[in-house]
């Protein structure tokens, strides 16, 4: 299961040299797979989730403890990060409440309202990830896609033109390599300059 990867791949090193990321969502296995891979390309990683202790364990990361509900503590750690440079924030929220429908929009919108200024001046990303049901009737996890693209939408074509990049990355429980290559293409830009796009894989 995505959520509970926790082994690395080799990527080269420096694709992503410089870059500073957050991860948000952290203290999950792939949150921690993430760190390695992104830390091992090169890029400054700050891991970011409510759970204190697992925060210390993020391999290769700056710790960032968020306290609250996600929503309101992602939109005031965004007011305090201010303009301070910040490349990407890869958003596994979805992977920690897999079925909270409602959570989820209102944290890509915290991320988005609270960190519109820092992502904006770099020209930034958010990528989120989710996981498709295994269960085909699991209608609250079957939602969580179709929000999110919805949400993303509504927000892409106008920050767009402020700099800033939504895409998300919609993947079967056990695409975790396929993930952790278009997780790292769309940090890259190896895979160009899209928008409001949702991968499937």
């Amino acid at each position: 299961m995505l959520d509970s990867e926790t082994q690395s791949i080799r990527r080269p090193a420096g694709v992503l040299q410089g870059q500073r990321i957050m991860i948000l969502g952290a203290c999950s296995g792939f949150g921690h797979s993430m760190a390695r891979v992104l830390a091992a390309s090169g890029a400054q990683v700050v891991a970011a989730d409510s759970n204190i202790e697992a925060l210390q364990q993020v391999p290769g990361a700056v710790p960032m403890a968020l306290k609250g509900a996600p929503q309101d503590a992602v939109r005031r750690v965004g007011r305090i990060w201010g303009k301070a440079r910040l490349d990407a924030v890869l958003n596994l929220m979805p992977l920690r409440y897999p079925d909270k429908v409602d959570l989820n929009v209102a944290v890509l919108q915290s991320l988005v309202q609270g960190f519109l200024p820092a992502l904006s001046a770099d020209e930034g990303q958010i990528v989120t990830v989710l996981t498709r049901p295994t269960q085909a009737l699991d209608v609250g996890a079957g939602a969580m896609g179709p929000a999110l693209v919805s949400a993303q939408a509504a927000f892409a074509d106008a920050l767009h033109r402020e700099g800033l990049s939504l895409n998300l990355i919609n993947v079967r429980a056990d695409a975790v390599k396929p993930a952790r290559t278009a997780i790292t293409g769309l940090l890259a830009q190896t895979l160009g300059p899209i928008t409001g796009a949702e991968l499937r894989l």
